[in-house]
């Protein structure tokens, strides 16, 4: 019998705590868009593109802002402990979206 990965079985529950994560961390997080896929070493991953307000990517602020924003996502998603997924985030500002454009982000 095949073993399915957990995060295929939760992925509401995914969603749902991805969502109550983004609005926790409101003003600062436009949004929050992930994706469930192997890492380069094939491992099973969820991948966070974090929408940031441009006020939030201050230079001044930006590392002690991301990494708030990391730990509240890890506090909340909890994607090792509850479905067996390593976490990667990627950080984008507003303004940088509006030059770039890239679907994934919307």
């Amino acid at each position: 019998m095949p073993v399915v990965p957990s995060w295929i079985v939760n992925q509401r529950q995914i969603a749902a705590a991805v969502q109550k994560a983004a609005k926790a961390l409101a003003p600062d997080v436009v949004r929050i868009r992930y994706k469930m896929a192997p890492d380069a070493i094939g491992e099973d991953a969820i991948f966070f593109r974090v929408l940031l307000s441009d006020r939030a990517t201050r230079e001044d602020k930006l590392f002690e802002t991301t990494q708030r924003i990391k730990h509240k996502i890890l506090d909340i998603v909890n994607p090792r402990e509850k479905y067996g997924l390593e976490a990667y985030f990627t950080y984008r500002s507003v303004s940088e979206q509006a030059e770039l454009k890239e679907a994934a982000w919307e």
